[in-house]
């Protein structure tokens, strides 16, 4: 029989449920012979426990992790640890230096026992890499601009964007619609990892306002006249002007020193955005030029005259001509029709140049009347008369007869001849006596 160290037993030791000791075999005396006995010292060794196996994910940036910690159960300390290669290995996982995989935890067996083996699989995960700060400038007129290109390194697609209030946006700058400022790039966090994020600063710059096409009509006597006013719109200042040759011009046009033409206004490129240009053209008048006044004296029984002739100067054709009651003339002056007096000629105004005025003043003399030719004879009683060609004293020839008519008083004084006739001039010594015609006289 045998007994445990105190009851009996069977004789089958369950390491389950008997203790370890030592057990007796015992054999009964058959007398007279004495009994006997034997000893089985009971040692029981536990069987190593690895723990159950275990599981974790590591950020590729994280600290070095302890993987005994990840077994479950209770697992035995003191047993050794192998990578995924079947390499020793601490025990510590080093994401910066450890390769992801099934680590390996065993307990060496301890005879009879056998040894046990747990595991720890070990998942890397990638440190969301949103890039570097980055930054644009755009033009209020241009196109779109994708944001996930301006971003520094190389960052991780698939993240989200926001715009500058934080609102959720497409990562794609309008400048038509979306505000400058600084749009943000983030990438969830993919435990245990942290997210990530960066930026992109924008900035809007304004497309420069040339305005829009200009144009003026100078006098060639005006003043000078800027030619920024003349654009049309709402022009930015700050341009410089080029005139119709090319060369730099102040933008103050002075009809006496430039030239008519196309003066161009240029604002500078500020990129990204495109220079602009307008024009303003120029057109010069010249002002009108009557010339100076003029005077003539025509006579009564003259031809007509022209007046544009008269004025002095070099006077514009084309103008019209008013008489001095201010009615229009042809400018044809006729002294059988048309009154003495000032005659005005005016260039009419070619805008912005003033009309012009000169005048010519004319005066009109009478021709003198002698009245129609006559022959007549008036008979009185003196006793002499003169002879054209002889101073000396003759009696006066008869009277051939009456003529009708009469001779006033004032008449009668000496002869001249003309044709067959005598003209007698006035003197206060004849009379007034019948009118005959003269005898006919030989030389």
């Amino acid at each position: 029989m045998v007994r445990s160290p105190c009851n009996a037993h069977s004789g089958s030791f369950d390491p389950s449920t008997d203790a370890a000791g030592v057990y007796t075999y015992t054999l009964a005396a058959l007398a007279p012979c004495l009994g006997d006995q034997s000893t089985v010292t009971v040692t029981v060794t536990s069987t190593p426990d690895a723990g159950t196996d275990g599981a974790i994910t590591v950020c590729d940036a994280g600290a070095a992790v302890g993987l005994f910690a990840q077994l479950g159960g209770a697992p035995d300390a003191g047993g050794s640890w192998t990578d995924p290669l079947g390499n020793a290995h601490s025990g510590s996982f080093d994401p910066s230096t450890d390769a992801a995989g099934v680590y390996t935890y065993t307990l060496a067996a301890l005879a009879p026992c056998l040894g046990d083996q747990s595991t720890v699989t070990v998942t890397v995960t990638s440190t969301p890499d949103a890039g570097t700060d980055g930054a644009i400038t755009v033009c209020d007129a241009g196109a779109a601009v994708g944001l996930f290109a301006q971003l520094g390194g190389t960052p991780d697609a698939g993240g989200s964007w926001t715009d500058p209030l934080g609102n959720a946006h497409s990562g794609s700058f309008d400048p038509g619609t979306d505000a400058a400022g600084v749009y943000t790039y983030t990438l969830a966090a993919l435990a245990p990892c942290l997210g990530d994020q960066s930026t992109v600063t924008v900035t809007l710059t304004s497309t420069p306002d040339a305005g829009v096409d200009g144009s003026i009509t100078v006098c060639d006597a005006g003043a000078a006249v800027g030619l920024f006013a003349q654009l049309g719109g709402a022009p930015d200042a700050g341009g410089s002007w080029t005139d119709p040759l090319g060369n730099a011009h102040s933008g103050s046009f002075d009809p006496a020193a430039d030239p008519a033409g196309v003066y161009t206004y240029t604002l500078a490129a500020l990129a990204p955005c495109l220079g602009d240009q307008s024009t303003v053209t120029v057109t010069v008048t010249s002002t009108p030029d009557a010339g100076t006044d003029g005077a003539i004296t025509v006579c009564d029984q003259g031809a007509a005259v022209g007046l544009f002739a008269q004025l002095g100067g070099t006077p514009d054709a084309g103008g019209s001509w008013t008489d001095p009651l201010g009615n229009a003339h042809s400018g044809s002056f006729d002294p059988s029709t048309d009154a003495a007096g000032v005659y005005t000629y005016t260039l009419a105004a070619l805008a912005p140049c003033l009309g012009d005025q000169s005048t010519v003043t004319v005066t009109v003399t009478s021709t003198p009347d002698a009245g129609v030719d006559g022959a007549i004879t008036c008979v009185t009683r003196a006793r002499q008369w003169a002879s054209s060609r002889s101073s000396a004293a003759r009696p006066m020839p008869a009277a051939a007869g009456p003529i009708p008519g009469q001779c006033p008083q004032r008449f009668l004084r000496s002869e001249h001849r003309c044709g067959r006739c005598l003209h007698l001039h006035p003197s206060p010594h004849w009379r007034l006596a019948s009118v005959i015609r003269a005898p006919s006289r030989s030389r």
